[in-house]
């Protein structure tokens, strides 16, 4: 029998990228509130989720990682554990989503003080973004007990999860309950089917248990907690900047150059810089957007606006700048020297 595995973090990326299919979910993410978040236990690992940031276009969650055994007895106020920087965890991260396209564009690692790459994961997710969620009627969602004999009326109780806020289980909670068909991509959850239950009273905007059903076995992701507020640590989420790939390259028409950019970056500002004169000045340069292929953005500078701006024989450097976001500028590493004639 095989244990499958499920990832607290992929699960609500499902639940948060699922919104474009799901007006439930929709409005549920719309209730919620930065500081919103859950405590998961799954394979003896428990992770804290919370939402930082949310907007219309992007939704940055928070994620921390730490052996069950590492905060045995558990924490009496996970917001407390939090402010003494989360003692024993192994890891902190964020990631943003991009809720216009339904897609991850970072996630950094605090922990390992760098960005992830997710570029191993994009198969992955763009399965879980597909997926549509359904609602499950009451006859057909989990009983307690054995199925009844054939020709018996079934009088099971519907079964139904542990809701607790705050460290303590509320009682007479009711769910709506959702489910998924995985597709048939050759992964062990090929044609299976995940459920998500969420509390009716939106105590959380999260589901508050995930279950996949296999033919091999039936994996659960607990919510242990649930709650609001929980405290700010890391407040924000750091971003990258523009690389240079390579030197610019003449063309027919001027130069072409090869930028290395995060999407969430949209327009940019290019400078060239005047090493030659004394004072370093620093001259707008107007360029069009020739094509983008993943986060490599190719550019072209007509040779009008080179000739307009130029001085032959002076030594230049670019100056890359995200428009709105004049920290994150870049500039190329290597100068060139403009001889206009050539």
């Amino acid at each position: 029998m095989k244990t499958v595995r499920i990832a607290a973090l992929s699960l609500i990326i499902f639940f948060t990228s699922a919104l474009e299919s799901s007006s439930v979910l929709q409005e549920r993410l719309r209730t919620s509130k930065p500081g919103d978040y859950i405590v998961t236990e799954s394979n003896k690992m428990i992770s804290i989720l919370a939402i930082r940031s949310l907007s219309q276009k992007s939704l940055i969650l928070e994620e921390i990682d730490v052996p069950a055994g590492a905060v045995d007895p558990r924490p009496l106020s996970w917001g407390d554990w939090v402010r003494q920087t989360a003692p024993g965890h192994t890891s902190w991260s964020m990631i943003e989503i991009d809720l216009e396209n339904h897609q991850l564009i970072e996630c950094y690692s605090f922990t390992r003080s760098a960005w992830i790459q997710l570029s191993s994961q994009e198969s992955v997710i763009s399965t879980l973004l597909g997926l549509e969620l359904e609602s499950v009627p009451k006859n057909e969602q989990r009983k307690i007990g054995p199925e009844p004999m054939n020709g018996e009326i079934d009088m099971r109780k519907i079964w139904l999860p542990p809701m607790i806020t705050d460290g303590q289980q509320l009682s007479d909670v009711a769910f709506e309950v959702y489910r998924a068909a995985w597709p048939h991509d050759g992964s062990d959850l090929a044609g299976n089917t995940v459920f998500l239950y969420f509390d009716c009273a939106n105590h959380s905007p999260f589901p508050v248990w995930i279950q996949m059903n296999t033919a091999h076995a039936t994996a659960s992701l607990r919510i242990v907690d649930t709650g609001k507020n929980l405290p700010i640590h890391h407040r924000t989420l750091p971003r990258r900047i523009p690389e240079f790939i390579g030197p610019a390259q003449k063309t027919a028409s001027g130069l072409s150059m090869t930028i290395k950019s995060p999407r969430y970056y949209q327009n940019f500002e290019l400078y060239a810089i005047d090493l030659s004169s004394p004072d370093k000045e620093i001259f707008p340069i107007t360029h069009s957007l020739i094509s983008k292929d993943g986060e490599n953005l190719h550019i072209e500078i007509a040779q009008i606006e080179l000739q307009n701006n130029l001085q032959t024989n002076h030594r230049y450097t670019w100056l890359i700048v995200p428009a709105g976001h004049s920290e994150s500028y870049s500039e190329s590493p290597k100068s060139f020297l403009w001889k206009a004639d050539e």
